[in-house]
């Protein structure tokens, strides 16, 4: 602990002197960092590997990570010069390096990494939960008592404690994904955890009722475990679907309120200053439901290597929170916001990579085929070119994940190879799909409708083919979504709202505190009345909920933004100069490393 410590003081000090200087193009001090920071590196590497402290590896993979993401962006600014905007964007990310020493230091000092807690995401707290039922629900009316329950009744009420407490941190996550979800599965989500919260109830009553020991007992305990069993898992299966649903909006609207758009929607608000506003509303809500989608993923990632790629994505988008959007609306920082938002859009393509490698291909379509159907549907009744041309943009998310090797495995190993022929019609149908869309005002309806329902013919073949994710089940033993659940009617009591509404847990931070992510952990309380709650919010033609408030909008004054000059795509990738690119490489090969053991 000690040698590490002074690693990462001696870390802290060469950060402090460049600090100190004045001239950006001044890069010498990277190398010495690079190299000392490569030291602790190898010294952690040997400590994590040995001791499998999963907690720790967890926190010092993503500080390490965040770390090269922002030497690299430090390395490129030292080729650009010292103007206003280059020292903004240096001085950015030389805050969150020293963010993440910092943080490091503190897990090594005064037993920093005994004192990280431990995972509790919903998929292992569900699984807990499910665990302890089987207690009770595997018990056999013909067999001793003792061979499948507890044996002592202070035994049964201090599991039954335990599972309400799981449950409630269950609960909370479920809440704080709903606050983000769907509006229609925003409802669902609502009944589905007033059904869960009855049943577990139900169930804690039974555990402390009086105890006569008679077989009555154990069977009605067996009854109430079994159903808040049910109820539990009819929760998890709908979040899964209801996750994937999310993944298709948030893909799409990451290009429909990507930071281009906004840009150019900023430079014309002198004239509706409510459009941006509203534009700039769809993109933190966008970000907000990424976040969700890789809190959860986190969870499914079969390896640190994948969770800490996902976990470094959300951490970045993070730190950029309050500091994208406002260097768009500042005036004469137009080199400034390229860099960010060149950060921002590796970022997103990172993050879209990972979830696609973790999301279950035979899902994925099985998702895709349900929206397909529902808008079909609905454009039937009502013809809408905008419904199609969004399918058409969703699809391209399918697009993207065959494109992954280990996702294109799946359809070369299929019967004859037929996936690879049914995907080759997939893409054939879907230029088929745009290219009418492109020419809609002369093409009959039905004839466009006619393609998209081609479209879900292949689709289905396509599923059909892959099979039921036996070639990845080894691999991805949780897929993220594989199943489909029903839409319940049960909207529950008003008890049962108020106590949801005091479970919503407050989202915790990836890796830094922002000053909006603390202002929306206060004042961001779910409401979950089935019947009012939706209708009492703003809702976008797209589905999104508006924000009532924007703290971008209220501490930055909306001011025109100068045409940027776009110098930050034209930094030469290569440096004849510093070392820092193979150091860096020299520490992703020892993650990798890392991961592997």
């Amino acid at each position: 602990m000690d040698v590490l410590r002074k690693k990462l003081e001696s870390c802290l000090d060469i950060l402090d002197r460049r600090t100190k200087g004045n001239n950006i193009k001044d890069s010498s001090w990277l190398n010495d960092f690079c190299a000392a920071l490569l030291e602790f590196s190898t010294l952690v590497h040997s400590s994590l590997s040995s001791h499998k402290q999963s907690e720790t590896a967890d926190m010092v993979c993503l500080c390490l990570s965040q770390i090269m993401i922002c030497i690299r962006q430090v390395e490129a600014m030292a080729k650009l010069g010292c103007s206003t905007s280059i020292s903004a964007s240096h001085q950015y990310f030389l805050d969150r390096i020293r963010w993440c020493l910092e943080r490091l230091l503190e897990l090594y000092t005064n037993g920093g990494a005994a004192s990280i807690a431990p995972e509790r995401s919903f998929l292992k707290l569900v699984d807990s939960s499910l665990d302890a039922l089987a207690w009770f629900s595997s018990h056999d009316e013909n067999s001793s008592l003792s061979s499948s329950l507890l044996e002592s009744p202070e035994e049964i009420v201090s599991v039954s404690k335990q599972l309400r407490s799981n449950i409630d941190t269950v609960l909370g996550q479920a809440l704080g994904f709903a606050n983000v979800s769907l509006p229609q599965d925003k409802r669902a989500l609502s009944a589905l955890c007033q059904k869960v919260i009855r049943e577990c109830n139900a169930f804690q009553k039974e555990c402390h009722h009086p105890k006569d020991s008679s077989e009555s007992y154990y069977s009605n305990l067996k009854l109430k475990a079994m159903t808040l069993e049910q109820a539990l898992c009819q929760l998890e299966d709908f979040i899964n679907d209801a996750l994937l649903r999310l993944v298709f909006n948030c893909f799409v609207d990451f290009d429909k309120f990507s930071v281009e758009k906004i840009r150019n929607v900023l430079r014309n608000s002198l004239e509706d200053e409510a459009m941006a506003d509203e534009f700039i509303a769809d993109f933190d809500v966008n970000i907000d439901r990424a976040t969700q989608i890789g809190i959860f993923a986190i969870a499914f990632a079969p390896n640190l290597k994948l969770k800490t790629m996902i976990r470094s994505c959300l951490a970045s988008f993070e730190s950029l929170d309050t500091a994208l959007i406002p260097s768009l609306q500042a005036n004469g920082t137009d080199l400034h916001s390229d860099i960010l938002e060149q950060h921002f859009n590796e970022e997103v393509s990172k993050f879209k990579s990972a979830l696609q490698e973790i999301i279950d291909s035979r899902a994925l379509l099985g998702c895709y085929i349900e929206i397909l159907t529902t808008e079909i549907a609905s454009v039937e009744k009502s013809y809408n070119k905008e419904k199609l041309q969004d399918l058409s943009q969703m699809s391209l998310v399918l697009l993207e994940h065959f494109q992954l090797d280990v996702n294109r495995k799946v359809l070369t190993d299929t019967k004859d190879q037929k996936g690879e022929e049914y995907f080759q019609q997939l893409i054939r149908i879907l230029r088929e799909c745009k290219a009418i869309l492109i020419c809609a005002s002369q093409v009959e309806p039905q004839r466009i409708i006619k393609r998209f329902k081609i479209l879900r013919t292949v689709l289905r073949k396509l599923q059909n083919c892959i099979g039921s994710g036996k070639q990845r089940e080894d691999d991805f033993p949780h897929p993220l979504g594989v199943h489909i659940a029903d839409d319940p009617k049960d909207n529950g009591s008003k008890e049962d709202l108020k106590h949801l509404s005091g479970l919503t847990s407050e989202q915790t931070s990836i890796l830094y505190v922002t000053e909006r992510r603390g202002r929306m952990n206060k004042n961001n309380d779910i409401n979950l009345e089935p019947n009012n709650d939706i209708k009492q919010q703003k809702l976008k033609p797209n589905g999104n909920l508006c924000k009532r408030e924007s703290l971008r909008t209220v501490m930055f004054k909306r001011q025109n933004v100068a045409e940027s000059r776009k110098l930050y795509n034209s930094i030469s990738s290569q440096s004849a100069d510093l070392e820092i690119t193979d150091i860096l490489d020299q520490l992703t090969g020892m993650s990798n490393g890392y991961f592997e053991c």
